[in-house]
């Protein structure tokens, strides 16, 4: 049952009654779902409404929710793409390439050693045995001895003097010299028993009977002591600087030295290379004196003959 009340108000002598509605406390009460703001004009007057709830939508919009871009696949894993099959193409021209390398180093790799290794046939070197004369020649002997190491100390001795000697041995004896010169030359007595008078001059040879062993080192052998010969007879007054005896010096070394590769024995490959050092002296001997170039030769040709004093007469390759 409701209830409610009578109020009554007297205004300007009249009297008016207003009737008060109880609320039930149990009732709910309607609430506004909507507050509304008038703004002031300059007028006066409200004319524009704000709400509130709008004012709050502006406020926190709603996120528009994120769009997943959708990868973009590349243009090689396309069935249509033009850059597939050139790459597919590019790796297939490389293996078959590879392949065809492969193929060919192995085929060059067995040529090469079939070439490399042919099968050798080792032919003995012919064997001949023969007569080479001897040549005669003066010395100037320093000292003589039964053992090296005496000799030895003679050179050193001598050495201290200006001369640079050799040793050759010969019926177990050993020889030291310092000079060697053709028998018609005059260079012993005047350059080296002037200087040195305990110098004793004597007369030796090379070569001279049988000599066996291959045939081009036997054949080498008689060469050198040829040659050597005409070169002791070139260093004398009566052909010193004789043009066509030089020529004929150089034309001979030029054969040897064209044979040398037939040639293994080391003392004959020595003995060549003395006789080039004193080709070459020879030749550039314009301007110098006969004792000048005899002394200038005299290492070399002392050299060379006690490489063929020495010399057994059977020969080696």
């Amino acid at each position: 049952m409701d209830k409610s009340s009578k109020i009554s108000i007297k205004i300007n002598g009249e009297e008016k009654e207003y009737e008060e509605d109880v609320v039930n406390p149990h009732e709910k009460v309607e609430e506004k779902t909507e507050f509304q703001w008038v703004l002031p004009t300059p007028d006066g007057l409200g004319k524009k409404v704000i709400v509130l709830d709008d004012v709050k939508k502006k406020k926190n919009p709603k996120k528009k929710p994120k769009m997943k871009k959708e990868k973009r696949k590349i243009p090689f894993f396309l069935n249509n793409s033009s850059y597939k099959s050139i790459i597919i193409s590019i790796i297939s021209a490389s293996l078959i390439g590879l392949c065809f390398g492969f193929v060919f180093l192995s085929i060059f790799k067995q040529s090469k050693s079939e070439q490399q290794s042919p099968d050798v046939v080792t032919v003995a070197p012919t064997q001949v045995q023969m007569n080479i004369p001897a040549i005669s020649f003066d010395l100037a002997q320093v000292g003589m001895f039964k053992n090296m190491d005496s000799a030895q100390k003679n050179v050193e001795e001598i050495a201290e003097q200006g001369y640079e000697a050799v040793i050759y041995e010969k019926n177990e004896a050993f020889f030291v010299v310092i000079a060697l010169s053709g028998k018609e030359s005059t260079f012993l007595k005047d350059e080296v028993k002037k200087k040195l008078d305990s110098a004793y001059l004597k007369e030796e040879s090379i070569g001279g009977g049988e000599y066996t062993g291959p045939k081009q080192s036997v054949e080498m052998y008689k060469a050198e002591i040829e040659t050597f010969a005409f070169i002791l007879s070139y260093l004398t007054s009566n052909n010193f600087n004789n043009e066509k005896q030089l020529e004929q010096i150089n034309s001979t070394l030029l054969i040897l030295n064209n044979q040398k590769d037939l040639i293994k024995n080391q003392q004959l490959l020595t003995g060549l290379k003395h006789l080039q050092n004193i080709e070459k002296e020879l030749t550039n001997s314009e301007g110098k004196s006969l004792n000048q170039v005899t002394q200038n030769v005299q290492k070399d040709v002392l050299g060379l003959f006690k490489l063929l004093k020495e010399q057994k007469n059977t020969l080696t390759n």
